[in-house]
């Protein structure tokens, strides 16, 4: 892909990621072509190659897209929290339980979990790091004295346990689990 911030899209370069996002999640990442995500998002295989090289490509921007529109709602909604547990509420709403959401639609959701190559797993590392920050920055002014926990450590721990409630069986159990990360980080910071 050429080195544009996923911010920086054109409207094609959009509707190529939101298309092989949905194909995705549609097929795999294994198994969807170059010709569905052109067809998904109405342009041409040579248009598509021109803007992104090739799907390891599309799969990394695919996969920080997701992060990015997270992100982004976050920040959105942020002003509106009251509390710590208000925000770390909306966080985990925004990337854990959309996640979850977006896997139950998924016909192979262990190829999206893994992030189907390096390419993807890179991604997936790269997303953890914008969230980590993201969550840091969350965690900032909310800081214990009295704790032996940094809010580094904190956001880390928060993201990774978070990361891996993709594997629960239910919607329910997820919720449970998504509770007790909440309460345990109110009660930590």
């Amino acid at each position: 892909m050429k080195d544009v911030a996923l911010n920086q899209m054109n409207e094609t370069e959009q509707k190529i990621v939101e298309g092989a996002i949905k194909c995705f999640v549609h097929f795999g990442a294994r198994k969807t072509s170059m010709n569905d995500i052109a067809r998904e998002a109405g342009v041409s295989r040579q248009t598509l190659y021109d803007l992104f090289g090739g799907k390891d490509d599309l799969i990394r921007a695919s996969i920080l897209r997701v992060t990015d529109m997270s992100i982004a709602e976050i920040e959105r909604q942020l002003s509106s929290c009251q509390s710590l547990e208000d925000k770390i509420a909306l966080y985990l709403r925004e990337t854990t339980l959309k996640s979850f959401e977006l896997l139950q639609l998924a016909r192979d959701p262990e190829d999206l979990i893994r992030g189907h190559n390096e390419a993807g797993a890179a991604a997936i590392r790269e997303s953890q790091d914008r969230l980590r920050r993201l969550v840091s920055g969350i965690l900032s002014g909310h800081e214990n004295q009295q704790s032996e926990v940094s809010n580094h450590s904190l956001a880390t721990f928060i993201v990774t346990v978070s990361m891996n409630f993709k594997y629960v069986k239910n919607r329910n159990e997820l919720e449970d689990l998504l509770k007790v990360l909440r309460l345990s980080v109110s009660a930590l910071a």
